[in-house]
């Protein structure tokens, strides 16, 4: 699970040069919301994983912000190419946290936690997810708005 947020950071932050990939297509604008429960889902990862299987390779993915809002990126650089994806959700949380004191740093430390997934696992997934989107050339001023259902708090692993 630990290698699929290192990747999308990867995806998120993209390269660390400036200079576009020579095959990445035109970047269309897209601002989507992410609600969970009808209210806003923030520090959520979302994920456009292309349909067709010709565009795989240029995923877009970005992190809500406090509305659950978010700009989508490819590559790191603002935008999406044309075609059709899933919207896939993702958020994962730190808790039940348990501390101990060092006496070499003279500080507490986390000793102990463990790990929860908060969006139902169906949006999770490119191939369970209810939610599409289609990207294209033309200028829309719909907004989008996609709601992972209710709360959940699964474990995914502890200590």
């Amino acid at each position: 699970m630990r290698n699929i947020f290192v990747i999308a950071a990867l995806i998120v932050v993209g390269c660390s040069t400036s200079d576009k990939p020579t095959d990445l297509p035109s970047l269309y604008p897209c601002t989507v919301t992410i609600t969970q429960n009808n209210s806003p889902l923030a520090e959520a990862m979302v994920e456009f994983v292309p349909v067709d299987s010709s565009n795989a390779k240029y995923r877009a993915a970005s992190i809500t912000d406090e509305n659950g809002k978010v700009s989508m990126k490819t590559y790191g650089f603002p935008g999406v190419p044309i075609g059709k994806y899933k919207v896939v959700v993702s958020k994962n949380i730190q808790d039940d946290l348990v501390y101990a004191y060092n006496p070499s740093t003279e500080q507490k430390e986390i000793v102990s936690f463990k790990k929860y997934q908060m969006v139902d696992p169906q949006y999770s997934s490119a191939e369970t997810t209810p939610h599409e989107i289609e990207i294209t050339d033309k200028k829309r001023k719909e907004q989008y708005v996609f709601d992972v259902g209710k709360t959940v708090k699964i474990l995914i692993s502890s200590p």
